[in-house]
């Protein structure tokens, strides 16, 4: 239960996880799920057992809420402290309505639950808690057949309305119908935008993150929506925009926290400013809530601080052997009053230069012999270079006949239109391998006439900003630290860095921003293996 000291405060769970081994004593239906440690003091339940995480669910609403519920076998489970926490989260937006709460009202704190599902949980939970009252809409003829009889089985249709709509119908004709004013609509969304997704068949999931750790027995209509969660809550985005202030403030929850930045962007490209999010901590699991309004003078409670995790930089010793051959390569050709580290920042700075990463010296080479560079690639040039290499001279063999053809076409008389011999095409290809090679290495291409031309494209200018960086030139005086570059467009900002350790050079690769951390990863390896060709 890692996560539990990270529960909303008061959460009832927090400090008071429920006790499998008495509920098991006061409930013989719950009592064959329970399994117990050697002196028999102890329970403990299979979270990944579907039948023992609804009979606990059951259970726990029973014993500490009073309510009495019936949740089908092929419907979602909802696990008690997660509800808690989004409910209480509810709680403390509505202290901040409290003068327009005033002003409208009305006596009674009234909400919507976009898909309430068979055991139609948040209305229940927020009726016996504070007295709320709900309008609960549902998609699903079985789960608002279940969702109509939980309520009536305590005895809440006074304060809770179930509505049954159709996928199209959203809060523009559930409001339309009502014609009353709401303060606040909450949302447990489908994660998922399709079944492979849903099933972990698809690569979002960070491979250092563990498996779930319990079962999910949810239908496809809670699990897949068209777009996903961002797709389902951007159309109550896009809803809440017509609606304005006939609701006090729209929330909805979230699976991923992928989720947030791309609503948050929705949002303020909406011109919407008042918005918050906030993290749901329970168990093993995490979730997070996202909340905006068109109330000015409503105070949200601020979003968490981002946390940064301080992941030590990627190491790589450079072999000796390596080291060798660049002081050889410097005997040759007069560099030999360049330091090794010195040696091999070239080294890494020409593999840069190839791979058009835009670089710039951060750190002056200092006392310890150290040089650090800031990388702020926009692509991935670095994976699958051999396969781009043999485009490149696949390219460049097709071009050889552009080459010969416009040659021909420079001929005036009739005898110099004849083919040409094998020596002469020896040559030409001979010429046309050279002319490949340049360009897998500066990026030009042949043009008219057979000339050499320099690419003026995108990828140059990237080039020009490295080639002023190694130069020392302060590209970040118009073009911004970036070269120019918004963040969202970056693949990844890292500091590379070679230093003396000991008595070794070593690199090291630090990230600092972006979107994929992989890409750098790869970048490192792609290195290595240059190191490792000597």
């Amino acid at each position: 239960m890692a996560l539990n000291k990270y529960m909303h405060p008061r959460n009832r769970y927090k400090n008071n996880p429920p006790d499998f081994a008495s509920l098991a004593k006061k409930y013989p239906e719950f009592a064959q799920y329970v399994t117990y440690n050697k002196s028999e003091t102890r329970g403990f339940i299979n979270f990944k057992d579907p039948e023992a995480m609804r009979c606990l669910t059951c259970t726990l609403l029973k014993e500490d809420f009073g309510l009495e519920v019936e949740i089908p076998n092929d419907r979602l489970i909802p696990t008690l402290p997660l509800r808690l926490n989004y409910i209480h989260w509810i709680e403390d937006l509505l202290q901040g309505m409290g003068d327009v709460k005033k002003a409208l009202d009305s006596g009674k704190v009234s909400g919507i639950d976009i898909g309430a599902g068979a055991c139609c949980i948040y209305p229940l939970l927020g009726c016996t808690l504070n007295s709320w009252n709900f309008l609960a809409t549902e998609v699903d003829p079985t789960s608002y057949t279940y969702a109509v009889n939980n309520v009536s089985r305590n005895n809440k249709q006074d304060s809770i309305t179930v509505k049954h709509v159709t996928r199209e119908e959203g809060l523009l004709n559930v409001l339309d119908e009502e014609n009353s004013y709401f303060d606040f609509c909450m949302c447990n969304p489908p994660f998922y935008a399709n079944d492979m997704e849903a099933q972990g068949l698809l690569p979002d999931r960070g491979s250092e993150r563990p498996l779930p750790s319990s079962i999910s027995t949810a239908s496809e209509a809670e699990r897949v929506a068209s777009g996903g969660e961002v797709g389902h809550v951007g159309r109550i985005v896009l809803e809440s925009l017509q609606l304005q202030r006939k609701i006090g403030f729209y929330t909805s929850m979230l699976g991923k926290k992928a989720s947030l930045k791309p609503l948050t962007e929705m949002l303020r490209k909406n011109g919407i400013e008042n918005h918050t999010s906030t993290e749901f901590c329970q168990g093993r699991t995490m979730r997070w809530g996202i909340a905006w309004t068109f109330h000015d003078n409503v105070t949200l409670p601020k979003s968490p601080p981002q946390k940064k995790k301080n992941n030590p930089p990627i190491r790589t010793l450079i072999p000796e052997k390596y080291l060798q051959h660049l002081m050889q390569n410097a005997a040759q050709t007069g560099g030999m009053q360049n330091t090794r580290v010195q040696l091999v920042s070239s080294a890494i700075k020409q593999y840069l230069g190839e791979l058009q990463v835009p670089y710039k010296d951060c750190v002056q080479p200092s006392s310890n012999h150290s040089i650090s560079l800031v990388l702020t690639p926009t692509e991935n040039t670095w994976i699958h270079n051999r396969k781009r290499r043999r485009q490149m001279s696949r390219e460049a063999k097709e071009g050889r006949q552009e080459v010969k053809q416009s040659l021909m076409l420079q001929f005036d008389t009739v005898q110099d239109k004849e083919p040409l011999g094998e020596h002469s095409i020896a040559n030409m290809e001979e010429g046309t391998a050279d002319v490949a090679m340049k360009m897998e290495h500066d990026g030009s291409h042949v043009g008219e006439g057979g000339t050499l031309q320099k690419a003026e494209d995108k990828d140059s200018k990237i080039m020009e900003v490295s080639e002023e960086a190694a130069n020392g030139a302060d590209s970040t005086t118009k073009r911004g630290a970036c070269g120019g570059l918004a963040p969202d467009e970056l693949l990844f900002k890292a500091c590379l860095s070679i230093s003396m350790i000991d008595k070794d050079v070593v690199m090291e690769m630090a990230w600092l921003d972006g979107k994929d951390k992989d890409a750098m990863n790869q970048l490192v390896c792609y290195l290595k293996s240059q190191f490792s060709k000597v």
